[in-house]
C-alpha cells in the first residue's frame, strides 16, 4: 500500500514540478524534498515492517504473553509517527502552494484589468487585443508584497517546528526502544519474568539515523531560507528604501 502511494505520488510531483514559473524562491527545491522525503520514509520503514516477528522472548512463553510483552515494550507508535509527520510536511507545502497561487492569480487579474483600462483611456483597441491572451511569466515580488513575505516566513517556521518535534520523537522515544539489548518483561496476566530481545536492531537504528539526518537537513535549509528572506527582503530592502529617500 505504501509502495503504491509513493508510486502514485511520483508522476504528480513530476508534472507539477515541471512548471518552470518559479514564482517564489526555492520552489523546485521543495518539490525535490517531497520526493526525497517520500522515498526515505518508504525505505526506512522496511526494517520495522516485521517488528512483531523480530520481537522474541526466551523460555516457554505463550503467544498471548508474547504479544502482551511486545505491546508493553512498544507502547508508542513508530512508523505511524513517521507517516504523520510526512503528511504534515506535504500539507504545509501544498497549503503554501495554494495560497501563493491564489494571490498570484489575483495579482495577474488586477494587473490585466489595470492594463486594459489604460489602453481604453488611450483609445488603442489594438493594444487591448494584444494584451488579452498574455500568459506571461509572473514572479511574486516580496519587496512590495509584505503579506506574501510573512506567509513565506511562516511556512519556514512551521516546517522547522514540525521537524524539531519529529527529532524529539526520534531521539528521545524511538532510539531508546533499541538501546536495551535485553528487555525484562513482567506482566500481570503472565507469571514470572521473561527475557526478550529484538532482532535486527542495527538496521532499525540506521533507519532512525537516516530520518534524523533528513530532519536536520530540512531544518538547515528552512533556517537558511528564513534568514536569507529576512536579510534580502526586509533588512536590505528597507536600507535601500532609506538610501533612495535620502
Amino acid at each position: 500500500m505504501a509502495a503504491a502511494a509513493v508510486a502514485g505520488l511520483i508522476p504528480v510531483l513530476h508534472s507539477v514540478a515541471g512548471d518552470k514559473s518559479g514564482y517564489y524562491i526555492g520552489r523546485q527545491l521543495w518539490f525535490g524534498f517531497i520526493a526525497v522525503y517520500g522515498v526515505v520514509v518508504y525505505v526506512v520503514r522496511m526494517p520495522w515492517a516485521s517488528i512483531q516477528e523480530d520481537f522474541w522472548c526466551h523460555g516457554n512463553i505463550t503467544y498471548p504473553c508474547l504479544i502482551e510483552c511486545f505491546e508493553k515494550s512498544f507502547s508508542s507508535p513508530v512508523v505511524g509517527i513517521w507517516y504523520f509527520f510526512f503528511f504534515i510536511f506535504l500539507a504545509l507545502f501544498f497549503l503554501m502552494e495554494f495560497f501563493m497561487a491564489q494571490i498570484r492569480h489575483k495579482q495577474i487579474k488586477v494587473k490585466s484589468v489595470e492594463s486594459v483600462a489604460a489602453e481604453v483611456e488611450e483609445g488603442s483597441m489594438v493594444g487591448i487585443q494584444e494584451h488579452v491572451p498574455s500568459p506571461k511569466k509572473s514572479t511574486l515580488n516580496f519587496h512590495r508584497e509584505k503579506v506574501l513575505l510573512l506567509l513565506y516566513l511562516l511556512y519556514f517556521l512551521l516546517q522547522v517546528g514540525t521537524q524539531c518535534v519529529l527529532l524529539f520523537f526520534l531521539m528521545y522515544q524511538h532510539l531508546p526502544l533499541l538501546s536495551q539489548t535485553i528487555i525484562h518483561c513482567r506482566t500481570d496476566s503472565c507469571p514470572g519474568s521473561h527475557l526478550c530481545l529484538i532482532r535486527g536492531t542495527m538496521e532499525k537504528r540506521m533507519s532512525i539515523y537516516t530520518l534524523i539526518t533528513l530532519s536536520f537537513t530540512i531544518i538547515l535549509f528552512c533556517s537558511s531560507f528564513f534568514m536569507y528572506s529576512i536579510h534580502h527582503y526586509l533588512l536590505k530592502g528597507r536600507s535601500g528604501a532609506k538610501f533612495w529617500l535620502d
